[in-house]
C-alpha cells in the first residue's frame, strides 16, 4: 500500500478522495495550535475534542496520546465509554495530572494496564489511591497477587477503592461503546516488555494496534507464529516507545498508514530510520499530545499541537 506523506494527506482531505477499502489519515489542523484543543475552532474541523466527562453518545472512536515525556499514558472514548491505558511514572506525574486533567479525565469504566514497569504503572496507582482517579474495572495481564511489588501496590490500590480486578488473557475481546479490543500476550517469555498485554481495537472499519513494550525477539515470534491474527491494520502504536526497530515482517503485515511513537526524536531513531527507509508516516508524542478519532468509515483524522511535519 501506497504510503501516505504530510503534503499527500493534505492533497487527499482537499480532493475528497477515497480509497475504497483503505483508510485515509488526514490532517485537521495543519499549523500549531494549543493542546488541549477543547475549545478552539478550526475551518476544517468537523469534530471538535470534548472533555471526556462529556458522555455524550458520539459515533466516534476517539484516542489521545499524552505527551508525558517517555512513558504511555492513553485515553481512550467509544460511543460515551471511556478507558484509560497505563499512566506513565512518578517522575512525569506532573505532566500525567496535566494530560487527565486538561482532558476533565477522572473516571472511566476502564483502567487498563498493559504491564508492570513503572513507565505505565506507577501513576496508575499513585492515581486510584490518591483518589484522583476511578474506574469501575481494572484490567491487567496478571493474576492476582503476583509476586512484582509495583503490581501487588496497584492490585492493593485497586481493592481499596472497590474496583473490580479482572484478568485478561491472550484472545480475550472486550467492547468499549461501538468499538473491540482484541487482546493478544506473547507467552514466550517472562520479560515483562516482551509480554506485556498489547491490543488491537477495531471501530467498524478502521483499527489500530496499540502494541504496548512488545518488542524484538516477541514481535518477531508473534509474525511467524500468530498467523491466527488478522494484523492488518490503519494506525500502529510502535512497541516499546520505538527504542528499537519494530520486526520489519510484523510491521509489513500490519501496513500503517500512519505509525505513533511515544518517545523523543533522539530516544527513536533507530526506529524513526526504519520508518523513513520503508516509507511509514509517523507522529511523536514529544511534539504534543496526539488526537486521533474516526468515525469508522474511510478516515482517521488527526491533530497535535505542533505537528512535525518535517518528520514525516
Amino acid at each position: 500500500m501506497k504510503k501516505l506523506t504530510c503534503f499527500a494527506l493534505i492533497v487527499y482531505l482537499c480532493a475528497c478522495c477515497l480509497c475504497a477499502g483503505s483508510a485515509e489519515v488526514v490532517v485537521l489542523n495543519d499549523d500549531a495550535g494549543v493542546w488541549p484543543v477543547l475549545t478552539q475552532k478550526h475551518p476544517r474541523a468537523t469534530v471538535l475534542p470534548r472533555p471526556m466527562d462529556d458522555n455524550t453518545l458520539q459515533p466516534l472512536l476517539e484516542i489521545w496520546f499524552g505527551k508525558v515525556n517517555v512513558c504511555d499514558c492513553i485515553a481512550v472514548r467509544c460511543e460515551g465509554k471511556t478507558m484509560l491505558i497505563d499512566g506513565g511514572n512518578k517522575p512525569n506525574g506532573g505532566a500525567t495530572r496535566g494530560f487527565l486533567n486538561g482532558l476533565h479525565f477522572h473516571r472511566a469504566d476502564y483502567i487498563y494496564n498493559t504491564h508492570h514497569h513503572d513507565d505505565h504503572i506507577d501513576m496508575e496507582a499513585a492515581l486510584v489511591s490518591r483518589g484522583e482517579f476511578w474506574a469501575t474495572t481494572f484490567l491487567t495481564p496478571y493474576e492476582r497477587d503476583h509476586p512484582v511489588q509495583r503490581q501487588l501496590a496497584m492490585q492493593q490500590a485497586v481493592d481499596d477503592a472497590g474496583i473490580e480486578y479482572r484478568m485478561v488473557r491472550d484472545g480475550d475481546t472486550l467492547s468499549l461503546g461501538g468499538a473491540t479490543f482484541e487482546f493478544h500476550r506473547w507467552t514466550g517469555s517472562t520479560d515483562p516488555n516482551y509480554s506485556s498485554l498489547f491490543a488491537k481495537v477495531t471501530y467498524k472499519n478502521r483499527s489500530i494496534w496499540l502494541m504496548a513494550d512488545v518488542t524484538g525477539l516477541a514481535q518477531q515470534h508473534l509474525a511467524e507464529e500468530r498467523k491466527d491474527i488478522d494484523w492488518k491494520a490503519d494506525v500502529f502504536k510502535l512497541g516499546h516507545h520505538g527504542y528499537s526497530e519494530q520486526d520489519i515482517h510484523l510491521l509489513r503485515m500490519v501496513d500503517p498508514e500512519l505509525c505513533v511513537i511515544t518517545n523523543t526524536v533522539s530516544g527513536a531513531k533507530v526506529s524513526i530510520k526504519q520508518l523513513k527507509r520503508n516509507g511509514y508516516p509517523y507522529l511523536l508524542t514529544n511534539f504534543g499530545t496526539i488526537y486521533l478519532y474516526t468515525d469508522g468509515g474511510d478516515h482517521w483524522y488527526y491533530q497535535q499541537d505542533s505537528t512535525p511535519y518535517d518528520q514525516l
